[in-house]
C-alpha cells in the first residue's frame, strides 16, 4: 500500500511539473516589435494619409528620409532615389487633385485591415518585421481641373529605419482609371 502511495506521489508531483512547464504558445512578436509596428502604422496614417486628405504638403514629406529610394506602379517603374523627385511627386499630386480619401482594407476580401507586417509564412523565413509595413486600400480623388473623380486600389510595401523615417517604398497600383481623369 505504501508503494503504491509512493508511485501515486511521484505520478502527481511528474503532472505537477509537466503542467507547470508548458507554456501558452507564444505569437512570436515581441512587445518591443508591437510597438515598432503600430508606430510607423501610426506614421502612414496621421502624416502621409491624412496629409494627402488635408492638402498638407508638409505632412506627406515628413514621413520620408532625404535618400529614400521609390519603386513606382506601372511597366517599367525605375526607381526613383532621393527626397527632392518624390517631393515633386507629392506636388503633382496636391496640384492636380482634390476630395483625396483612403479605405483602409479597401479591395480586401473578408477584413477591413489594411496595415500588415512580418510574415509566418514561409516557416523557414518567418519574423516579425515591424519596420517593413504594408498597407493595402483603396484612394478615392477627384481631378481637380476636370472635375472627374476615380477610385483605385493601391498596395505599397514601406521599409521605416531606425529613425522611423520611410527610406524604401515599392507600389502597386492601377492608374489607368486615374489616367483617364484628365480626359476633357
Amino acid at each position: 500500500m505504501i508503494t503504491k502511495i509512493l508511485k501515486m506521489k511521484k505520478i502527481a508531483i511528474l503532472l505537477i511539473i509537466l503542467f507547470a512547464s508548458c507554456e501558452a504558445p507564444s505569437s512570436g512578436v515581441s512587445e518591443a516589435d508591437a510597438n515598432t509596428f503600430e508606430k510607423n502604422v501610426a506614421t502612414l496614417k496621421n502624416d502621409f494619409i491624412k496629409g494627402y486628405e488635408e492638402g498638407n504638403y508638409d505632412k506627406v514629406v515628413s514621413i520620408f528620409a532625404d535618400s529614400v529610394q521609390w519603386y513606382g506602379p506601372g511597366v517599367n517603374a525605375e526607381l526613383v532615389k532621393g527626397i527632392d523627385i518624390l517631393k515633386e511627386n507629392v506636388t503633382f499630386w496636391m496640384e492636380n487633385f482634390e476630395d483625396i480619401s483612403f479605405i483602409e482594407g479597401g479591395g480586401l476580401p473578408g477584413t477591413d485591415v489594411g496595415f500588415w507586417g512580418g510574415n509566418v509564412y514561409p516557416v523557414g523565413e518567418a519574423m516579425s518585421g515591424p519596420n517593413n509595413v504594408r498597407m493595402y486600400g483603396t484612394w478615392n480623388v477627384t481631378n481637380s481641373n476636370t472635375g472627374k473623380s476615380v477610385n483605385f486600389k493601391h498596395y505599397l510595401v514601406w521599409s521605416f529605419n531606425e529613425d522611423g523615417k520611410v527610406h524604401t517604398v515599392t507600389e502597386y497600383a492601377d492608374l489607368g482609371g486615374l489616367i483617364s481623369t484628365f480626359d476633357e
